[in-house]
């Protein structure tokens, strides 16, 4: 005895409703974690573009005690880059961009603040330099700025965040 084709099939599908029920919850889950993600997604890589810039200016500290010339950081407050020199050379610096998810917000050296145009940081080569503080504001309105404080004695550069 062989059982009729609708028992046969039994339920082994899924209606199209019960599709159209799964594909709309994971639509709402995407158009609900994805802004988070882009938000986080930008907040690490502007921290990344941070980090980068107190990467080489801890090289030009470590470059100038190497090869015992002074080398100088210098950065453009209105176009939002940075390079390092060597005035003991012709050569023309590497230009850094900073991420479009951070800008330079100011620069106070000790006794002036400077909210446009370039300023500059020396590092000499006993591993001193002329210090200062760079502050860095993320694009992101609920994200704190960052402080990047050159201790003018030792050269030893400290990363904070502005609250």
């Amino acid at each position: 005895m062989s059982e009729p084709p609708s028992r046969r099939l039994g339920n082994n599908g899924f209606t199209l409703i019960e599709m159209i029920a799964v594909l709309a919850l994971v639509a709402l889950l995407l158009g609900l974690v994805t802004p988070i993600a882009m938000k986080a997604l930008d907040r690490i890589e502007g921290d990344s573009s941070v980090r980068k810039m107190v990467s080489i200016l801890a090289s030009a500290r470590n470059q100038a005690v190497a090869a015992k010339t002074t080398f100088v950081f210098q950065g453009d407050l209105d176009q939002g880059r940075y390079w390092v020199s060597d005035p003991t050379t012709e050569q023309s610096p590497e230009v850094v961009d900073l991420d479009r998810r951070v800008r330079f917000q100011g620069f106070y050296d000790g006794e002036s603040s400077f909210h446009e145009g370039i300023f500059s940081v020396t590092f000499y080569p006993l591993g001193n330099t002329s210090g200062g503080t760079i502050l860095l504001e993320p694009s992101g309105a609920d994200t704190p700025a960052f402080l990047l404080t050159i201790d003018p004695v030792t050269g030893k550069l400290y990363l904070q965040h502005d609250s």
